[in-house]
């Protein structure tokens, strides 16, 4: 192999033949490890011994820069974003490949490859793109991508390109709702909110009416977490630090790009046996999550609102009813407040965190009180929000808004110099609180310990985090640079704070906090994952059918541990005589879904509690739920037994694909919502349509591959389709290959007990 650089593109300069300074063998230059970097017939290939891990493809340009500002628009969390490239180089040259100085790496050192990029409009640049492998982490290479202006209008943003098989599929990048494989797509990384229909219509086009982005669309999600893995088993990452707006384009058959808007980009790279391996590899970059705690598994977590007598009255009623019970979710102990809305009023949160005098006057003894007769804990609401209390009708101790107004601990804004508000509706201004400030930081623990923690409380959702706003006269407390990075670090930096504080309180076997928005290694400092606010409706893209592909992709994406509300969140009445509300056949089915997929069984009543079907609502409804919530508690030996010998040891979701068991069928790499794995022994189909009875079930695999139906034991093969019944209570279930885990008794115990239970939703 010539130990010489490679020129492309030459427009403006001679290519500079550099000599390497170290000796090239014939095989590369070492990265350490198993890893080497060669250079042939103008390719840049790295291989781990004689698999090629990375590559640019033959002849082409695979750094490049623009110029050009995007365009984020919107406000309150829904961003609108619009990408800007002008004069995007077009040439680039390679002037040198060698080995330099690099701390943290395994031998050293790292290779290195300079050169320029040219015909920027009038501009050119310099660049370095380095890779090593880390001290720490030797099954993987690192790399850091610079890029230097030299002349011209300013350039801002940097792309990165390198093959990809045409017959790899490409899943992770976090909460995506609307796709099985993300191979054709081109995917925006950006923390925002997932909009109301995201493209179910005609709920989008009502809510995106005048302008607004309300509705959202199918790239819009909460999470901002720049990773994928494929079915060849690679896995690709950008580091955590890196947290610009990203957007990874996979509509080139034969090659990836990642654009992203800074000029320094730093990340890894791996490619593992299969697709498990490629989440392992993942997870020990990223971080994996932390313990799930084991009380979650007695019985449901039910959502009220309403106080403390009503709170007690569902208990009981629930525990009459055979309902296992393992806590309550009680949103409302801070007081709520009306909204006008069309029909009815919308019942909003006052985010204070002090229990409200009215609905839960004896908040502490009450939480202790339900621990000590019915062995039920408490979970309740914190966001990062602080609202001005001083028209709270009924009283308030402490304004935390104005106390941290007063201290400038909230995200500001230069223009007004002031605290950047945070409208939510008529009544309510907020601010976001500043968590680079260390000021704000002290003072808002002594918060959380005195009025959250202080009652004998086991969590809280941990509620928004990708709020903050993005423009230019957007200032916080410590920000490298501008708000538009400090945004997607901030559901980071959110979730790093509530874990140091329980790690601080000595909580971490007992509480449970669950968020929904994240970053790239938000999961290494949260227990449970939330997939937000859905539609109360059968939706694809915002509806129960968008929570099992948000959870599969989460899964690829290092988050083991997930849930979803069941029966929803989002209730829409408008004037244009559409509305969406929740039916009991819908909380039902949801409730089958959490039953045979989530890491948690927890309900909430949705947005207008007053229009939609409650579990509560009369004993057929809670006879359903308690079903469920029986099936949830069946399976509490098998969820753990993945829980700690997979999702702790080795990142794998305990929910998961069927393309990672089969990934040489190539109909399982469109399964989105279909059907899942829940570890490896279970195969599931969900109902997520009205008035099915019967479902038509697509097996993967070959014909040495067996499902046993486990509500009536029939035995199917792989690679068929078959039509099962299912009736209100029995999702379609199968064991994979005569599996016969003890972990699994207590639920097939469970199918023979209650195969002939009667459920309805009349």
């Amino acid at each position: 192999m010539a130990s010489r650089p490679l020129c492309l593109a030459l427009s403006l300069y001679s290519c500079q033949v550099i000599a390497n300074p170290q000796d090239v063998s014939d095989s590369g230059i070492s990265l350490g490890g198993q890893y080497s970097l060669s250079w042939i017939n103008h390719t840049l290939s790295i291989e781990e011994d004689t698999t090629t891990v990375w590559s640019t493809i033959h002849g082409q340009p695979f750094v490049s820069a623009s110029a050009g500002n995007d365009s984020f628009t919107g406000s309150n969390g829904a961003f609108n974003i619009t990408q800007v490239d002008t004069d995007r180089c077009t040439g680039q040259n390679i002037t040198s490949v060698e080995q330099v100085p690099w701390d943290g790496t395994l031998t050293g050192s790292a290779v290195q490859a300079k050169g320029y990029l040219l015909s920027c409009g009038i501009s050119h640049a310099e660049y370095e793109l380095t890779f090593w492998v880390p001290a720490n982490l030797t099954d993987r290479v690192a790399f850091y991508l610079n890029i230097v202006p030299q002349s011209g209008p300013e350039l801002k943003k940097l792309y990165l390109s390198f093959a990809s098989s045409p017959d790899e599929d490409i899943y992770g990048l976090g909460a995506q709702a609307s796709f099985a494989s993300l191979k054709s797509q081109s995917i925006p990384v950006f923390s925002r909110e997932q909009g109301v229909g995201r493209g179910d219509q005609p709920i989008t086009a009502i809510l995106n009416q005048n302008g607004s982005f309300a509705g959202g669309d199918k790239f819009t999600t909460y999470t901002a977490i720049a990773s994928y893995i494929t079915t060849k088993g690679n896995m690709f990452s950008l580091s955590g630090k890196d947290a610009g707006y990203a957007n990874f384009d996979f509509t080139v058959s034969d090659l990836i790009t990642v654009r992203y808007d800074s000029l320094s980009m730093d990340g890894f790279f791996a490619r593992a046996g299969d697709m498990f391996g490629a989440v392992e590899r993942l997870t020990a970059g990223t971080g994996r999550m932390p313990k799930l705690p084991s009380w979650v598994d007695n019985g449901a977590i039910l959502g009220i609102q309403g106080g403390q007598s009503k709170v007690e009255t569902i208990v009981q009623h629930g525990l009459n009813l055979s309902c296992p019970i393992a806590g309550v979710w009680l949103q409302d102990w801070v007081g709520t407040h009306g909204q006008a809305g069309p029909y009815v009023n919308v019942s909003r949160l006052w985010w204070n965190w002090e229990n409200d005098e009215k609905l839960y006057p004896n908040w502490p003894a009450f939480v202790q009180g339900l621990r000590d007769q019915y062995n039920v804990r408490t979970l309740s609401y914190v966001n990062t929000f602080l609202a001005n209390v001083s028209t709270k009708t009924d009283g308030f101790r402490r304004n935390l808004y104005a106390e941290a107004d007063g201290a400038g601990y909230f995200v500001q804004n230069t223009t007004s110099d002031s605290t950047a508000i945070i409208s939510s509706g008529p009544g309510l201004v907020a601010g976001i609180i500043d968590l680079t400030n260390p000021g704000l930081r002290s003072w808002f623990t002594e918060v959380m310990k005195t009025q959250v923690w202080s009652a004998n409380i086991s969590g809280f959702m941990s509620d928004f985090g990708e709020y903050t706003p993005v423009t230019s006269d957007t200032k916080l407390y410590s920000m490298v640079s501008d708000a538009f990075y400090a945004h997607n670090e901030y559901p980071l930096l959110w979730a790093h704070y509530q874990k140091e504080t329980i790690d601080n309180l000595g909580l971490q076997d007992e509480a449970l906090v669950f968020h929904r928005s994240a970053a790239t290694g938000s999961n290494k400092y949260m227990n449970l994952f939330w997939v937000g606010d859905q539609n109360l409706n059968w939706g694809v893209n915002d509806g129960i059918k968008s929570v099992v592909t948000i959870m599969l992709h989460m899964g690829l994406s290092g988050y083991a541990h997930q849930h979803s509300d069941i029966g929803g969140y989002t209730d829409t009445l408008t004037y244009d005589n559409y509305n969406i509300t929740r039916s009991p056949e819908l909380l039902g089915r949801w409730g089958e879904l959490a039953a045979v997929s989530s890491s948690v069984f927890r309900s909430h009543e949705g947005n207008i509690p007053s229009v939609n079907a409650q579990f509560y609502s009369n004993d057929t409804t809670y006879e359903y739920y308690a079903y469920n919530a029986r099936m949830f508690v069946s399976l509490a030996p098998y969820r753990r037994y993945i829980l700690e010998t997979e999702c702790a040891t080795k990142g794998w979701p305990l929910l998961r694909s069927p393309v990672m068991y089969h990934v040489n069928d190539p109909r399982t790499r469109n399964i989105s919502y279909q059907s899942f794995y829940l570890g490896p022994g279970l195969y599931v189909a969900p109902v997520l349509d009205p008035g099915v009875e019967e479902l038509s079930v697509y097996l993967p695999g070959s014909a040495g591959t067996t499902f046993k139906h486990v509500w009536t034991e029939e035995v199917y093969y792989g690679g068929r389709d078959v039509v099962v019944a299912t009736p209100l209570g029995q999702p379609a279930v199968f064991l994979v290959n005569g599996t016969e885990q003890v972990e699994l008794e207590s639920f097939l115990d469970f199918v023979k007990r209650e195969n002939e239970t009667k459920l309805s939703i009349e």
